[in-house]
């Protein structure tokens, strides 16, 4: 006699199902549904205790024959429970050994979630004191234990599948998607009914557990009916049909026949009491709980506070404990007399790449070997520095772009010549040029023109100094070391107060190079971004003004003039680095030059 009647071509014992994970795979219409429900009825025949998760509400049928306790939330439950009453629910039912349907129709993703993680969580931890016989069956398993996806509750359910066998604990997954379900828990499953599919990766997973050739098991899983599955075990493959469930099924397909609802079994009072009992006990440790949790929120938020104070604190400290450090020079070619500045621009330059140093300086000294040479006799007595390399007056922007673009190794060239002019020049041109054709533009232009710089105006003094500077020096980047040594302001300052809101508004870019972030400007990005409401009415000469007088009133600030002491005319400071022996020029954030500054008056 069958212990478990399955069907006419299968037998095997209850002793056998014990612990076992058994996988029932299959599309809709394939008989997945009524198999689950054959061994579920099978399983209450014996007075076997199990939980059944039931998503769409289907299982309740079974209480036609057989009395167990529907809960959750949904149309056809006994008690209606949330998901911190799960606990005590899943520990009367192992301890009494009382059989659950546990219906998460009725409610949302997280709660069903929450519910189950609940649930199994203490099936696991009183299992592992009971050690008592129990089965699991989960409906739509692909949406809780997910091939290539990480979650608690897939964790937790992966553990009850393979590892709840020292514990009597057994699994049935029942899944409509086995490419989506888990494999580890496929693979080792003890038992499998694969039912009809016909999706190519559903079949695919099926090549993987079937002991044939993939044109057989696509031939023999075509070829299988409603009710015909394969069955696997460690001992034998075999083609069965499963026979229909006893009781209703409420996940039947829809027809035109009238179905009438059979009158099911009640749950009997002691039962009912006992789950009440525990919901209340679950609640009174809620509500402690619920306290705890309070305090523990205020404490984080108190924490919070002090870490934000820390942290400003801290700010703070690095901003005024900025130490002065005095470093040995790194070895520099040992050349003739080359200029120690033009040495400085190689080492600032961006536009080298790593490891291009050397040939770059061993480029200038043979060109200004062969300079020296030829000038001897006009040059004697004379530095190499006076070679037109001065360091470009960073303080007068405007001037230094007005005389011209030649560059190097990425610093602007001091030089004159025909095609450099004057800044009495430049400011002609923009007097008769520029200024009038802005001008010209339209109301709405301007306006939004002059709403940009009155809000540059209301930034802090020291983004106003670094939007200035990388203005005037575009398209160039600098990393913050090189902005604060042209700015002559602290490295710790500018680490800690970086150019959140330039960035932010978009005026100026961070560039992550090898040798660290660097900033430069952002102008015509800018413009083109928030003047395109304009187009297409707005053109190339348009941005081109708005650009320009943008660019004069960032850069406004770093033309420094002073007045000589007979009245003339104000002159412009120019900054020039020269070598003077025995006198040293402090970089905070390089090294010790032997530089000291110079004023030169034209």
């Amino acid at each position: 006699m069958k212990d478990l009647y399955i069907s006419d071509d299968l037998d095997f014992s209850l002793d056998e199902i014990i612990g076992k994970c058994i996988g029932i795979l299959g599309i809709r219409g394939s008989g997945k549904s009524n198999t689950a429900g054959v061994i579920f009825e099978e399983l209450l025949k014996h007075s076997y205790p199990l939980t059944v998760v039931d998503i769409d509400g289907e299982y309740f049928g079974l209480k036609e024959e057989y009395e167990l306790l529907v809960i959750g939330q949904g149309k056809n439950v006994d008690i209606t429970i949330e998901p911190e009453d799960a606990p005590q629910v899943a520990e009367i039912s192992l301890k009494q050994s009382i059989p659950v349907i546990l219906d998460l129709s009725g409610y949302l993703k997280e709660e069903q979630r929450k519910m189950l993680k609940h649930y199994f969580t203490a099936l696991w931890n009183w299992a592992g004191k009971l050690r008592k016989p129990y089965m699991i069956g989960i409906e739509e398993s692909h949406e809780f234990i997910p091939q290539g996806k990480k979650s608690e509750l897939k964790e937790i359910i992966t553990r009850l599948s393979l590892r709840g066998r020292k514990r009597g604990l057994g699994a049935v997954i029942i899944s409509q998607r086995s490419a989506k379900v888990e494999k580890d828990v496929l693979t080792q499953a003890g038992m499998l009914f694969l039912h009809r599919v016909v999706h190519e990766a559903d079949m695919k997973v099926y090549n993987d557990l079937l002991p044939w050739k993939k044109g057989q098991v696509r031939e023999k899983v075509n070829q299988l009916e409603t009710g015909d599955c394969i069955y696997l075990d460690e001992k034998t493959t075999k083609q069965i049909y499963v026979r229909e469930r006893s009781t209703f099924h409420a996940g039947f397909t829809p027809s035109l026949d009238k179905v009438e609802t059979p009158q099911l079994k009640q749950v009997g009072e002691s039962i009912i009491e006992a789950i009440e009992e525990a919901k209340k006990r679950g609640e009174r440790k809620k509500s402690r709980v619920d306290e705890l949790e309070e305090q523990v929120e205020e404490l984080q938020d108190e924490l919070s506070k002090k870490t934000e104070e820390a942290k400003e604190l801290k700010r703070t400290a690095e901003t005024l404990g900025y130490i002065e450090v005095d470093l040995d020079p790194p070895d520099l070619p040992k050349v003739h007399r080359v200029s120690r500045a033009v040495i400085e621009s190689l080492e600032i330059a961006d536009v080298l790449k790593e490891g291009e140093e050397g040939e770059a300086m061993r480029t200038v000294t043979e060109t200004l070997a062969e300079s020296q040479e030829k000038k001897s006799g006009k040059n004697k007595g004379k530095n190499i520095d006076k070679v037109d390399r001065s360091i470009p007056d960073f303080d007068n922007p405007d001037e230094s772009e007005a005389k011209g673009k030649a560059k190097t190794f990425g610093l602007p060239y001091d030089g004159e010549g025909p095609e450099t002019g004057t800044t009495e020049e430049a400011d002609k041109r923009k007097e008769k040029g520029e200024e009038s054709d802005f001008e010209e533009l339209p109301s709405a232009i301007k306006q939004d023109t002059n709403y940009v710089i009155n809000k540059t105006k209301r930034l802090t003094r020291l983004d106003r100094k670094i939007l200035g500077f990388l203005v005037a020096h575009r398209p160039h980047s600098y990393s913050i070391e090189q902005i604060s040594a042209w700015l002559k302001k602290p490295t710790g300052l500018l680490l800690s107060k970086r150019p959140t809101e330039l960035l932010d508004m978009g005026l100026i870019i961070r560039q992550n190079k090898s040798t660290g972030l660097h900033y430069r400007a952002n102008l015509k990005g800018f413009v083109e971004q928030e003047f395109s409401i304009y187009e297409p009415d707005m053109g190339s000469r348009e941005k081109h003004l708005i650009i320009s007088r943008l660019k004069e009133e960032f850069t406004r600030g770093f033309t420094q003039e002073k007045s000589t002491g007979n009245g003339d005319k104000k002159k412009k400071d120019k900054i020039k680095l020269t070598d003077q022996p025995g006198k040293k020029f402090r970089d905070r954030n390089l090294y010790d030059r032997n530089f000291s500054f110079q004023n030169e008056e034209k």
